[in-house]
């Protein structure tokens, strides 16, 4: 059996689980969110060996980890901290303890990228570990110093894109290109860190989903758009492209050295044809690249999760 944890409504999770079921195997999707509003589970240990289960919420079977032979934690939320619990240093208690216990949970042998890797797999440690790989990297500064931020700003001649280490449940955080408006607004640094990074021009971005050591790439041409975020170049034209060998060797050994097997990977090509990686993100997006280009990425992570199944 594999294992898909994601919100209930997540159109991967979904995806993915109806093309397991193609291949003749069975796929369970949890909410981790539903634990702590009826959703239960449990890690015995001791002479009886390691039981580790988990009952959803309104079903009265619990789900045995032991016949769990793959698990993907393609989207993990927070479980449910009782409204109950009104004070603050014990809310945050209870919810390192569901947390704690999602780990016990889930991270083993047959995790594809294990919570432990992906929560370790930071914007700044991605960036330090990238040309380790062999991958380029534009000149980047992250900070909290408004006078770094202004010295790192003036030497790039204000060619420079800015954006968040993380982003927000509620919204969508958008990499932007530096605008002198906002010079003021350097101070709001000291409240939250911000990475800032050389901008580097050049004909497309490639979107990267990286599932094993295999490589899905789609390229935008990013000339005709007006959006530094490729994300939101919704009018630009997507196509499979091919990387170069060695940009995807140098991924499959970033991944390794992150620990991860599955991540949706940014890359920007330049004018001179260097590859700079920009980012990864082990829950990324990929449907709307499969729509767009025919990829079968998604039956790939689904033969991916069954082989690993079928190997436990």
């Amino acid at each position: 059996m594999i294992l898909i944890v994601a919100p209930e409504a997540d159109v991967h999770a979904r995806r993915v689980a109806q093309e397991i079921e193609m291949l003749g195997a069975h796929a369970a999707i949890v909410d981790w969110s539903a634990a702590g509003a009826g959703t239960v589970a449990s890690i015995g240990l001791g002479s009886g060996g390691l039981r580790r289960t988990i009952r959803v919420s309104g079903t009265a079977q619990a789900l045995d980890l032991a016949d769990v032979g793959a698990v993907w934690t393609r989207r993990v939320k927070p479980a449910t901290v009782s409204p109950s619990i009104l004070d603050t240093e014990q809310r945050r208690f209870a919810a390192a303890e569901w947390r704690d216990l999602l780990y016990g949970l889930l991270d083993s042998a047959s995790a594809v990228s294990p919570l432990a890797a992906q929560r370790g797999a930071t914007k700044p440690e991605q960036l330090a570990r990238a040309p380790l790989a062999g991958l380029a990297i534009p000149d980047t500064l992250i900070t909290s110093d408004p006078s770094q931020a202004t010295d790192f700003i003036d030497a790039h001649q204000g060619m420079v894109v800015h954006k968040a280490m993380n982003g927000p449940s509620d919204r969508l955080l958008e990499t932007c290109q530096w605008d002198e408006r906002h010079r003021p607004d350097l101070e709001r640094l000291r409240l939250a860190p911000t990475i800032f990074q050389e901008l580097i021009e050049g004909p497309r971005d490639v979107r990267v989903t990286m599932i094993g050591t295999t490589c899905f790439a789609a390229a935008m041409e990013s000339g005709s758009s007006q959006h530094v975020d490729s994300r939101l170049a919704l009018d630009v034209p997507v196509a499979g492209y091919e990387l170069p060998a060695c940009v995807q060797a140098s991924l499959v050994r970033l991944m390794t050295r992150l620990g991860l097997k599955f991540a949706a990977v940014d890359i920007k090509e330049s004018s001179d044809g260097t590859f700079y990686f920009l980012e990864l993100n082990p829950q990324g997006q990929f449907l709307y690249v499969e729509i767009l280009t025919g990829l079968p990425i998604a039956a790939a992570m689904a033969k991916y999760l069954t082989d690993l199944d079928a190997q436990s």
